[in-house]
């Protein structure tokens, strides 16, 4: 009877996941839709399972039957969280490589350019820290997440870390489970290839060819990955509901809840560094309201550029300030989704393994690590994803609990998003203000940004017109030499 319980269960399950397919392909819902779906079915099955056959506690002397159902629905959720575990090294590795490439493009504006970026890399630190101060201050646990491993030993110290930067071998460090030798290969190749390109042009233009090849590759192995999010989460809440029950979607809404408060202080010290910048708070969200709506919303920092360019030119912003804090805010030091998530979930993680996470042999490599991973971000909806992994990851941590807070990503996500987009908006006008660079007619509202704007499209349609009327006229000149040649022969 045992035996027949559980395959009804299973095959109970197995519906629930061939819904999800038609969920997918046949009606078309979107990507939130299903995530959400995926936890509302994991949450029902799990808890149903539960009050039939009671916890599932594996470590009961006699395991019952809900155990051995969640043993065949683990399978789905721990095959989501060992596609998310192999996809670590190849994304560390391409990440910091074609960061370091990045190094050596010739361009204008370069000292604007380190100026902005340094803004943005020392305001990512700032949000970690800002995250380790606000679960220390919350005091909570995630046992109702992730099972706790206090036997999982400590941290190492740094020492210990910067000695096991350096792999004593190149293909067991690809092979193994250890993230932080495939850093230090990562940045020697980077640097190697910038000294190659340098003497041998030809020989770089290949390597940066393979390199944007195998770029783009990882980049879709990932999205391959994260597309299989709704199904992973059905089987991960199905799990944990029915191992925990409620108490497992409390510790969620607590995550969400400090997550968002983390993100309030950081917003709240945008706005001052804003208000030392010279700008009241009350002016800043009213030149930039539309840019943090929409990028709240749409979860794409990429999809927002315009609106952030069009933020930091309403704040007196000059153009070339401006285009360049959009563009390296997308990909570079993004404050919530590099600083204050991947740092939340490591602290987290951390106290899960009983690990001493308070000391500073822990929150300096974790700081140290949001800044580095923050290079190259996707300005994308999952972008804190990816930076999670890396995190955990370089601090030796298991990447679990990211494959569980992927049920409530989507949330976390809208206000992840605006506080990036209010970081890059920031950089430009900081970056401004040091170069003196404002234009305070705009900024306080003497002059029109707007009007302005209609004014230099007029020009450039003007410039466009002349332009096109010159080649005519002088199409018709040499159409007249041309004439008057024939004539005389």
């Amino acid at each position: 009877m045992e035996k027949l319980n559980i395959f009804l269960a299973v095959l109970v399950f197995v519906a629930l996941v061939a819904f999800m397919v038609v969920l997918s392909k046949k009606i078309k819902a979107s990507f939130t839709i299903r995530v959400m779906t995926a936890l509302v079915l994991g949450l029902a099955y799990g808890s149903i399972i539960q009050w039939i056959f009671g916890v599932a506690d594996s470590e009961a002397k006699v395991p019952n039957t809900s155990v051995a159902i969640v043993e065949w629905v683990n399978l789905l959720g721990t095959g989501f969280t060992r596609g998310l575990q192999f996809v670590i090294a190849p994304l560390v590795f391409v990440s910091i490589v074609a960061a370091i490439a990045k190094l050596g493009q010739p361009g204008q504006g370069i000292k604007k350019a380190v100026m902005i970026i340094s803004f943005l890399l020392i305001t990512t630190a700032i949000a970690a820290l800002v995250s380790i101060g606000v679960v220390r201050i919350f005091n909570f646990n995630i046992n109702n997440l992730v099972k706790p491993n206090l036997d999982a030993g400590k941290a190492d110290s740094i020492p210990d870390t910067v000695l096991k930067l350096i792999p004593s071998n190149l293909f067991a460090a690809f092979s193994g489970s250890a993230v932080l030798p495939i850093v230090f290969i990562s940045v020697v190749i980077g640097f190697a290839y910038l000294d190659v390109k340098k003497h041998k042009p030809h020989i770089g233009a290949k390597f940066e060819s393979f390199l944007d090849t195998a770029y783009d590759i990882v980049l879709k192995l990932v999205d391959y990955v994260i597309g299989f999010t709704p199904y992973g989460i059905l089987a991960i809440i199905s799990v944990r509901s029915a191992s925990a029950g409620w108490e497992f979607m409390a510790q969620l809404g607590i995550v969400v809840l400090v997550s968002f408060v983390a993100m309030a202080i950081m917003f709240a010290i945008h706005l001052i560094i804003s208000a030392v910048a010279g700008v009241s708070p009350a002016r800043w969200i009213k030149k930039s309201s539309a840019a943090l709506l929409f990028s709240f919303s749409s979860r794409s920092s990429s999809a927002t550029v315009p609106l952030t360019i069009q933020a930091q030119r309403k704040l007196g912003v000059s153009e070339g300030n401006a285009n360049l804090a959009a563009s390296f805010g997308t990909c570079i030091g993004q404050n919530a989704c590099a600083g204050l998530y991947p740092a939340m979930v490591a602290i987290l993680a951390g106290l899960a393994q009983g690990w001493d996470v308070w000391s500073a042999g822990f929150i300096i490599p974790l700081v140290l690590y949001c800044v580095i991973s923050s290079i190259g971000t996707a300005g994308i909806g999952g972008g804190a994803t990816n930076v999670s992994l890396m995190v955990l990851g370089l601090m030796g941590l298991p990447i679990e609990i990211v494959t569980i807070l992927l049920a409530v990503d989507f949330i976390i996500d809208m206000g992840r998003t605006a506080v990036n987009v209010n970081d890059s908006i920031l950089a430009g006008f900081v970056v401004g203000r040091i170069e003196k660079d404002i234009d305070n007619d705009v900024l306080f509202d003497r002059k029109d940004y707007d009007h302005e704007l209609r004014l230099s499209e007029k020009k450039d349609d003007a410039k466009d017109a002349e332009t096109l009327l010159g080649s005519v006229i002088e199409s018709d000149d040499s159409s007249v030499n041309e004439a008057s040649k024939l004539v005389e022969v």
